[in-house]
């Protein structure tokens, strides 16, 4: 995100928060960390509930602009390199960048391979399926065909749902799994709460059916990367307190964001 964008959404959010009371100014200095010349940030892009690619092929989404504030509050310019969701965390601790803006939800197995900050977002976890099919509880997935998409999202099923008694189906990416619902290819899918009212309002057909819990998300950094790591949180601290990150979240997802949990 470009210097001027960030200073433009500082601005605006700064407008708003002048019209709800009184908001503490922003530090007068940077945090500082000496080895760091530039915030080389991975960010997924490719139909994530938190970036996305904008009308210009840029780079947009809450990920990216808590990728910018935590750029300014370091005093460097942000890089944002592309990965994937199946790559991310090999990409992360392979060193291909410095911090992951989007990281996968947390999961006992993921929390063992990456240093997790204080999440910036959190998102209902959603069942979607055809208007016609009554799915009053999740005990009504068992046996059906349910779309889920690949990579370490999918870890956090099992603790929600009863995937041994379904046909869980792993497709490649979210624009595939709106086409393999639409086509009836599966009869469910589970997806994020933004993803889903994109997916119903592209296909009326479709509708929330069941929520499974909240979904929090989080940027990560490689274990050893504990400075880093502490930056970030103060950033992320002072993005709460002046009430930037709410209203980040509000205007991101049309959702407060809610109490954050301790990790």
């Amino acid at each position: 995100m470009a210097e001027p964008r960030r200073r433009r959404l500082l601005a605006g959010l700064a407008a708003l928060m002048a019209g709800a009371g009184p908001a503490r100014a922003q530090p007068s200095a940077p945090v500082r960390i000496p080895a760091l010349r530039r915030l080389r940030a991975g960010i997924d892009l490719e139909g994530t509930a938190t970036a996305y690619r904008d009308p210009a092929n840029g780079a947009g989404g809450m990920a990216v602009e808590v990728g910018g504030l935590i750029a300014d509050g370091l005093g460097v310019p942000l890089d944002l390199v592309p990965t994937a969701a199946t790559t991310a965390v090999a990409d992360l601790r392979a060193g291909r960048f410095d911090l992951l803006l989007n990281a996968p939800p947390l999961t006992i197995e993921v929390a063992r391979e990456l240093l997790y900050a204080d999440p910036y977002a959190a998102l209902e976890l959603a069942v979607i399926a055809p208007r016609p099919l009554p799915l009053p509880s999740i005990a009504a997935l068992r046996g059906r065909r349910v779309a889920a998409q690949a990579g370490p999202a999918m870890r956090l099923l099992p603790s929600r749902l009863p995937v041994d008694q379904m046909e869980l189906v792993a497709v490649p990416d979210l624009p595939f799994l709106a086409a393999a619902l639409a086509d009836r290819m599966v009869e469910a899918a589970i997806v994020t709460s933004p993803v889903a009212t994109r997916i119903a309002t592209l296909h009326p057909a479709v509708e929330v059916k069941l929520t499974l819990g909240i979904v929090w998300l989080a940027p990560a950094c490689r274990f050893g990367d504990h400075d880093l790591l502490r930056a970030v949180n103060t950033m992320l601290y002072i993005a709460r307190q002046e009430g930037l990150l709410q209203l980040l979240h509000q205007a991101a997802y049309e959702r407060p964001l809610p109490q954050l949990p301790f990790f």
